[in-house]
């Protein structure tokens, strides 16, 4: 199970990175998050700051599981290294309404708001997992 869960995790990794060149590429040059805080951020500022927090929470995520959880049962371990998979699957949605958001030209981003429910959904999912897991072993 350990060996799906890194396959999908590898997955997950490579989808956002396709989905990211690709948002990038059709990105205009002022990127609107609607966010006060930050307002508009060049195309190239939002490439870099969604790749380094990605790369950021992988490898938290992935230090974590490695130095803290090293001693779990295997079926569990792999419960809790599908949290990376449902995070890079949650960032690559966000990524791709961001770049829907973005190009209301070209697409409406009215019929894309169900991206950013999928993530907790996802989320939702993976814990109840852990309740399968903890009443399959009773």
């Amino acid at each position: 199970m350990i060996k799906a869960v890194r396959v999908l995790n590898l997955f997950s990794t490579l989808l956002f990175a396709a989905v990211l060149l690709l948002v990038y590429a059709y990105l205009p040059i002022s990127v609107n998050l609607n966010l006060e805080q930050l307002g508009n951020l060049h195309k190239q500022d939002f490439f870099y700051r969604s790749l380094i927090i990605f790369l950021a929470l992988n490898i938290l995520l992935r230090l974590v599981i490695f130095y803290g959880l090293k001693r779990l049962k295997a079926s569990l371990l792999s419960w809790v290294s599908g949290l990376i998979f449902v995070t890079n699957f949650y960032c690559t949605l966000l990524i791709g309404f961001i770049g829907v958001w973005n190009n209301p030209t070209h697409i409406s981003p009215a019929g894309y708001g169900y991206l950013n429910i999928m993530g907790p959904i996802f989320l939702i999912i993976w814990l109840a997992g852990l309740i399968f897991l903890v009443f399959k072993k009773v």
